[in-house]
């Protein structure tokens, strides 16, 4: 399974020593190429020693879509409601993140605390759902751009995790995942007791900036040094 996941995959490998690593992942329609450009530029600042991968998620049909077959992590359904994700399938795709984490620990020799998971929009919501799922894990940190907390009424974040660094970013001008989505969800999850920070970019849509980026990589940097 791995050697699947991994060749339909995106990974940054021209690294100096490797000693630490990022699973990112993208976000509906879209896929791993979509950034893995933006994780070299946070590499190339002083950040050589990490490894960055982008997977691809499955290609399946999306309700929102009209049941038009897409790279999509789990359906989505509607944009004017959240809470009704299909649970089979985002558990399905949890396992892909998870199985990159084993990957990177067992046969990389990377601690599970030297690996951040993250992603934009739906990628984010499976990075915040499988950074809070972990029972055995105890991972280095979660980045959420863009992103919402999936099956967030039914959801209770375990405590392995809870104290290591959650970094979500949201514009206010989102209209695809409105910014009082991501912010009741980071709401949701500090009433459980986590550490992170919710930071608001005025004017920014559905999209990165290079602000954005540049609050990535002071978060990769501090959290995974080298």
């Amino acid at each position: 399974m791995i050697k699947t996941i991994l060749k339909n995959s995106y990974i940054q490998k021209e690294i100096t020593t490797h000693s630490a690593t990022v699973i990112f992942s993208h976000g509906l329609g879209d896929s791993g190429a979509g950034w893995i450009e933006v994780m070299e530029e946070i590499q190339s600042r002083n950040n050589g020693h990490i490894r960055f991968i982008c997977p691809n998620a499955p290609i399946q049909a999306v309700t929102l879509n009209g049941g038009f077959k897409m790279p999509s992590w789990y359906d989505i359904k509607s944009l004017s409601s959240r809470g009704d994700e299909d649970p089979a399938q985002v558990d399905e795709s949890k396992n892909i993140i998870e199985t990159i984490i084993k990957h990177e620990m067992e046969e990389e020799k990377i601690p599970a605390e030297r690996i951040i998971i993250g992603g934009f929009s739906q990628g984010a919501a499976l990075s915040l759902y499988t950074f809070y799922s972990q029972t055995e894990t105890k991972l280095g940190g979660c980045i959420a751009l863009s992103g919402y907390l999936p099956l967030a009424t039914k959801f209770v974040a375990n405590s392995l995790n809870k104290e290591q660094p959650l970094l979500m970013i949201h514009g206010d001008c989102d209209q695809v995942v409105r910014h009082q989505w991501g912010k009741l969800s980071f709401d949701h999850l500090k009433s459980q007791g986590i550490n992170g920070e919710f930071i608001t970019l005025k004017g920014l849509g559905h999209h990165s900036s290079p602000e954005e980026i540049d609050l990535m990589t002071k978060f990769i940097s501090k959290t995974l040094p080298k």
